[in-house]
Order: structure tokens, then C-alpha cells, then sequence
């Protein structure tokens, strides 16, 4: 899904699954030779430190472009930082950065998310070492069904200071022409359809760590998934081929949060069987 790592992802498929996700104040950046979703290779040294970076709009860019500084509101699904970060001069060699990190603590802690550099950074003893405004770009759930607004509350949320919980229950929809990151298409209407409410905590959602699993998230595959049967009611009149559906946060209007074709567009009749999702079949994923 984007930049993040394992333990940020599983905090994000968590808070679907009713679990509140509680980050410090500040994010801190680090350097690092080598990461990816699970491990970093941080750099060491004399005069070597992690920088706080406040989670706030002045910090991080909003999604509308660098520079911004008001809430999310662009199409982007991207943030870059505001402000420079100066490490300092190198009180010894402290080896070849490629990745800045992003950390819950000042040292040790949790890595939320690896960004890599725009170019590697080779540190000397004595050479000054900074990372300049918009050189941390990072983007969140641009391809995948991730909409456009949940894209901005999670960049708010993250990286930005701003307040946001998933809705205690979300609810399924049909679409018979397609969504997009900007929300819209055809959702069915009328003939005894209806949304169809999914609570989200640990028995309703699986864990990342597979199917089925109603523990708090440890796995490495940024998917959840429904635990429990999704039916529909029963047609009544002739629904159109659903291609597509989507997730909302209320049970009429509302925002889309996540959207997905079908992988078989199912023409839908009056006094057919309810559609019905089998458990597993209905997934997230914030990889």
C-alpha cells in the first residue's frame, strides 16, 4: 500500500478490526543503509541521532502539495516533509544512508515507514549531514482501492497529528458501473437492496496473519479479510450486473473508503439467490 512498514500496516488493518492505534507526538527520522518491510540496517556512529519530526500539518505536507499545510484534501495520496532535518556533522564514519526511517521512539521503538533517499548519502567523518524540504516523499494507497478520502484521514492521522478512527461498523456495497479513488459509480439501488454492515473488530476481520484468525494482527501480508459470510437481501427486482463494490462508513451517503472489481461481474435478477460473499472472500490489504 505504500511505504509502510509491517508493524504500521498491521496497526492500520487493526484500527478496520475496532483496535485504536495510539503514535507519540512526534515521528523520528533516522538513517539507514538498508530496509524494508520488517528490518532496517540503521547507521551508527559518534554524534549519530535520530531527529524529531512533530506529527503536525507544519511538518508534513498536505496531499494537495508540497509546501501545504492545511488538512488533506488533494488526489495525490502522497505527503512530503516541510522541513529540512539536520543531523549535524558526522562525529565519525558513519557509513552510506539510503533510506530515511521513520520511528515511534527517539531510539529503539517501532519503525512506522522506510522512505528511500533520493540519492544514497555516503558520510564521512566531519561531513554535514541533512536532509532537505520535499526529499521525503511518500505515498499511501494510491493503487489497490484505498479512496481518495480515506488516503487523506490516514496521512492526516499518521504523519500529520490528526485525529481519525475507522466507523464501528462498515458497510458493503454493490456497484454496477465503477467506483474510483474519487468515489462515484453506479451503486445498485432499489428492488430490496440494501448496504450490508460488517462490525469491525477482531472476530469480524482476520488478522494478517491469515484467514480465519481473531488475534490482534502479527503477519507480514497486509491483508485482512471477512471471518463471517457477507449476504445481501434477496432481489426483488433485477439488481443489473454488480462489477464492483465497495466499503462505506455509513449505511446511506456516506464516504467510500475501499473499492475492488469483482473477479466475476454477476448479473443480478429479481427472485434469484442473495448475493453472498463466503468468508475470506473480502479482503483489504495495506501492503
Amino acid at each position: 500500500m505504500s511505504n509502510l512498514s509491517n508493524f504500521a500496516e498491521n496497526k492500520l488493518a487493526d484500527m478496520v478490526r475496532g483496535q485504536a492505534w495510539s503514535l507519540p507526538g512526534s515521528l523520528y527520522v533516522g538513517l539507514a543503509s538498508a530496509a524494508d518491510d520488517s528490518t532496517i540496517t540503521e547507521l551508527s556512529g559518534a554524534g549519530y541521532a535520530r531527529i524529531a519530526a512533530p506529527r503536525a500539518l507544519a511538518t508534513w505536507a498536505g496531499t494537495q502539495g508540497p509546501a501545504t499545510t492545511l488538512a488533506s484534501t488533494g488526489t495525490s495520496h502522497a505527503t512530503s516533509n516541510n522541513v529540512a532535518f539536520d543531523f549535524g556533522a558526522a562525529g565519525s564514519a558513519w557509513g552510506t544512508a539510503a533510506y530515511a526511517t521513520l520511528s515511534d521512539a527517539l531510539s529503539a521503538g517501532n519503525v512506522i515507514a522506510c522512505i528511500p533517499l533520493p540519492s544514497a548519502l555516503v558520510i564521512n567523518n566531519g561531513d554535514p549531514v541533512s536532509i532537505a524540504i520535499g526529499a521525503l516523499s511518500m505515498t499511501l494507497g494510491l493503487a489497490g482501492g484505498c479512496t481518495d478520502y480515506l488516503a487523506n484521514k490516514l496521512i492526516d492521522f499518521i504523519f500529520r497529528g490528526q485525529a481519525y478512527t475507522f466507523p464501528a461498523t462498515m458497510y458493503a456495497a454493490l456497484f454496477t458501473a465503477a467506483p474510483s479513488n474519487a468515489g462515484g459509480g453506479m451503486e445498485v439501488a432499489g428492488g430490496g437492496y440494501a448496504r450490508v454492515g460488517i462490525a469491525g473488530s477482531l472476530a469480524t476481520w482476520s488478522g494478517t496473519q491469515g484467514a480465519g484468525t481473531t488475534a490482534a494482527s502479527t503477519g507480514a501480508s497486509g491483508r485482512i479479510s471477512n471471518n463471517e459470510p457477507i449476504a445481501f437481501p434477496a432481489p426483488t427486482a433485477d439488481w443489473g450486473t454488480a462489477t464492483h463494490d465497495g466499503l462505506f462508513d455509513a449505511a446511506t451517503v456516506g464516504h467510500l473508503l475501499f473499492w475492488v472489481a469483482l473477479a466475476s461481474p454477476k448479473a443480478i435478477s429479481a427472485g434469484g439467490v442473495a448475493p453472498t460473499y463466503d468468508a475470506d472472500a473480502r479482503g483489504i490489504s495495506f501492503a
